[in-house]
């Protein structure tokens, strides 16, 4: 095999080596020898070298690769094997080798640099890496170990840095690293090490640099600090400690570390005060202590921390006043984020904050109210600003529309505020973003231009004619959210312009009309949500060229038409949510609905389709196997359409007998509810495959046949709705295996028999039994060891008071009728037959003399023998 490999070699006597040259090595038949083609001004030669006398020679081996593999890892470190290696440099990054560190690795005694940085090695860290104690650096960073760290890596008692990053390692980190005291940087990040960092780290006096991010140390923060605290606080400069699994709380030995640049604590468990000490750390320029359990106040040293320039400390329970003395000297602050704590700004009104070159301000979840910061408008180099839910009540300034011309991410929602909104323009690039949404914002739809674009959940209205139509340019706006709105009229068709849109929202509004055919060229739209206006008419067959279509909304309005006839011009392979709940439709669900495999939920309840349920049912994979569609980020269904975040979407979904919003768990509903309609024969077995399926309600149609046998495999069933049907037959008795069922419904159907025994089915209300044939608890009616029903006259329940009365009453009338059948049916022969009669009667008199003769011979045998 042949590779090509750039490579860079050093040589004792520098055969090879020409400053005024451009090198273009060719490394090929490494098992039988190395043929080195040298390109030097367009000419080429070739010359053969050994393997062993070439690498024996060599004193640095820089060879990077990423096209193929490059050779297997255990010839090239075999060749070092059998006689002494004077290379001191070897670096094999980002390579594609595949195979594990070789023990051989251990041969190369004069190394005091080993870089195998993203090569996929894979396997565990040989112990013969203890034998290279020349080393000053080790990086094995990016690779795919896994097992322990060995010990023996505390023989490497030369080396500067240690690199491990990025690997599957797991295990205690070992107390032999505390040998390596000369070691400047340690970075053990992003493996699945445990068990806390180990005492002997208090030896590392030269240690600058520490990063354990994102391992499992179960630990406390105090008992790090002490461990810390000696020789190691005097030096070190980065401590990045986040996701540990951390707790404890802060103590006064953060004090000590006067010399660190950065402290990243975030993501983790720590609790209680940030202490006062943390204002003696003056050379700080990066503090991150988010996502913990932080609370009481700021501590007032934290304004003397004047090198600042990276803080978050987001995600806490922070509370109390912030004043100018907070930041009193932090004047190289570009990065601030406080968001969702509890703290208050109170600050003079003419404020004029000493951090002048900040760039990003979030204060999401503070009260900064009731007026809009004045002091705002003195920040000249701002670019993002959340000022979300944080108690703002007033109107927009009017120095705001031309002050945020600057500002590429606006974020005011969740507010109080009032009044008009004026002209806004973000910067005119991909993620520029403005949220003004759950305001309380009147007037026409002001002209606003960013990427994204959210005025939701306000007291907006008029037309959306001039917002949309008096543009003459293709824009840059991805994200169009006007839902929860007063706006009127109809949707205009003059999307042409808007062909970069994603995300479309104009739910529940007063918009009239059709759904225009220009929405059709929105050939990369995601999103689309109109529910709860009053459209009418059909669903424009333009709609087909948006392939990229995922969630579709258009419940709750006035739209018709044959659904047959639209789907089946349809492909939306990727759609997740279909919703057409509430509208007019008709025509049979035809199979290209099958197509759809992604499905997670579909709504088409309240409409007056027909037909069967398709048997293609069980193609929606997401229902069969629960698996978190490549949307889903920790439960909600996510977009990424510019801006500074991912847009995460809410839907309302008819489940348990009741409408609910699901919005951060969206991505974990499957639900299929066609309800409401005249769907007609039985239901599919396929459906038994949905076992990740929620909720499932085909009540209110006209279903007949058997609840299918294997409904018990439904594991996921949360809620189950059939009543309202002609279904007919027993209850399969998988039923009472579904233990996560908490509301079902099979009333108004023909079920007969008994209610499968088990706690699960025996819980529910009688009422969802009642109108059928059954028998059995919760129902009053009992039935026999048949699981038939008792018969007539033996129950008396509750639900049929006088049932035995009434029994009794129909046994008495029926005394006469068998009375007059039984009696012809004896002497009617006897009276119309003559021969019948005399025969009859003969039989009777021999009958009698028969007893009589028997009679009397016996008395007389009986009297003579008592002597009587």
């Amino acid at each position: 095999m042949e590779a090509l490999m750039l490579a860079a070699l050093k040589v004792r006597e520098k055969l090879f080596y020409n400053s005024s040259m451009a090198l273009k090595i060719l490394l090929t038949g490494f098992l039988l020898g190395i043929v080195m083609r040298i390109a030097v001004n367009g000419l080429e030669s070739s010359v053969i070298i050994s393997p062993t006398m070439f690498l024996s020679s060599i004193l640095e081996l820089f060879l990077r690769m990423s096209i193929m593999p490059l050779m297997p890892a255990v010839t090239m470190m075999n060749i070092g094997r059998g006689r002494h290696s004077e290379l001191e440099l070897l670096r094999l990054s980002h390579n594609e080798l595949l195979d594990g560190i070789p023990s051989a690795i251990g041969n190369f005694t004069s190394l005091n640099s080993l870089d195998l940085t993203s090569s996929n090695f894979q396997g565990a860290i040989p112990s013969a890496i203890g034998n290279l104690t020349s080393l000053n650096n080790l990086d094995l960073s990016g690779n795919k170990l896994e097992g322990a760290i060995p010990s023996a890596i505390g023989n490497l008692t030369s080396l500067n840095n240690l690199y491990l990053s990025g690997n599957k390692l797991e295990g205690a980190i070992p107390s032999a690293i505390g040998n390596l005291t000369s070691l400047n940087n340690l970075d053990l990040s992003f493996n699945e090490l445990e068990g806390g960092i180990p005492a002997s780290f208090k030896n590392l006096c030269k240690l600058r640099f520490l990063d354990l991010v994102s391992n499992n140390l179960s630990q406390e923060i105090n008992e790090v600090f002490e461990i810390l605290s000696g020789c190691v606080s005097n030096g070190i400069e980065v401590l990045s400690l986040y996701n540990c699994q951390l707790s404890g709380h802060l103590n006064n030995l953060l004090g000590q570390f006067k010399n660190l640049d950065s402290l990243d604590l975030s993501r983790n468990s720590i609790a209680h005060q940030i202490p006062p000490t943390l204002g003696v750390l003056t050379s700080l320029t990066s503090l991150r202590l988010s996502n913990n359990k932080l609370n009481g106040s700021l501590p007032i040293g934290f304004g003397a921390l004047e090198n600042l320039v990276h803080v978050d400390i987001s995600y806490n329970s922070l509370e109390g006043e912030v004043s100018e003395i907070h930041f009193a000297n932090l004047t190289n602050l570009r990065y601030f984020d406080a968001s969702h704590n509890q703290l208050i700004l109170r600050v003079n009104p003419h404020w004029i904050p000493p951090f002048q070159l900040v760039q990003s301000i979030y204060l999401r979840s503070w009260d900064v109210g009731p007026q809009l910061p004045r002091w705002l408008r003195s920040l000249k180099h701002l670019v993002f600003l959340d000022l979300s839910n944080s108690k703002i009540s007033s109107t927009l300034p009017v120095w705001f529309s031309d002050w945020s011309l600057r500002l590429s991410n606006l974020n005011l929602s969740h507010n109080q505020l009032h009044g008009k909104i004026p002209y806004l323009s973000s910067t005119n690039d991909l993620y520029s973003f403005i949220d003004l949404s759950s305001n309380k914002f009147n007037g026409p739809l002001p002209n606003v231009s960013s990427s994204w674009i959210d005025l939701s959940d306000n007291l907006l209205s008029g037309s959306l004619f001039t917002f949309l139509c008096h543009r003459t340019h293709d824009l840059i706006t991805k994200l169009l959210n006007f839902g929860k709105n007063h706006l009127s009229g109809e949707i205009p068709d003059c999307w042409m312009n808007w062909k970069s849109l994603r995300i479309l929202k104009l739910n529940d509004n007063y918009f009239s009309g059709k759904i225009p055919n220009s929405i059709g060229m929105l050939s990369g739209l995601w999103y689309l949500n109109l529910r709860n206006n009053t459209l009418f008419g059909e669903i424009p067959l333009s709609l087909e060229h948006c392939k990229e279509l995922t969630v579709l909304q258009l419940d709750e309005n006035r739209l018709g038409g044959n659904i047959s006839t639209w789907l089946e011009n349809q492909n939306f392979s990727f759609m997740v949510i279909l919703n057409l709940r509430g509208n007019q439709f008709y025509g049979h669900m035809p199979t290209e609905l099958c197509r759809m495999t992604y499905l997670q939920i579909l709504d088409l309840a309240n409409n007056n389709l027909s037909g069967t349920i398709p048997t293609c049912i069980n193609n929606f994979i997401e229902m069969v196997n629960e698996r978190h569609h490549a949307m889903g980020n920790q439960g909600q269904i996510v977009f990424s359409a510019g801006g500074p975040s991912l847009f995460s979407d809410s839907s309302s979904i008819m489940t348990k007998g009741k409408m609910i919003e699901y919005s951060t768990n969206l991505n974990l509903v499957r639900s299929i509810d066609l309800s409401n309609n005249k769907l007609s024969g039985a239901i599919p077995e396929e459906i038994t495959r949905l076992e990740a399926l929620y909720s499932l309600n085909l009540s209110h149609n006209l279903l007949s046949g058997r609840i299918p046998e294997e409904i018990g495999n439904m594991k996921a069933l949360e809620s189950l709705d059939f009543s309202q049907n002609q279904l007919f037959g027993e209850i399969p008795p998988s039923m009472s295996s579904l233990t996560f069922l908490s509301k079902l419904n099979l009333s108004n159907n023909k079920l007969s028999g008994i209610i499968p025994s088990g706690t699960q089915l025996q819980g529910f209300d009688p009422s969802t039994f009642s109108g059928n044939k059954l028998c059995g608890l919760p129902l009053s009616k009992n039935c026999n060891v048949d699981g038939d029903m008792p018969p007539i006259g033996i129950e008396r329940g509750e639900d049929d008071k006088g049932s035995e009365s009434f029994a009794w009453f129909y046994f008495y009338v029926s005394i006469a009728p068998g009375f007059v059948v039984g009696f012809w049916a004896v002497m009617g022969p006897l009276v119309f037959n003559r021969r019948w009669r005399h025969l009859y009667f003969n039989f009777l008199d021999n009958l009698w003399d028969k007893f009589m003769v028997w009679y009397y011979v016996n008395v007389a045998r009986f009297v003579k023998g008592h002597g009587l």
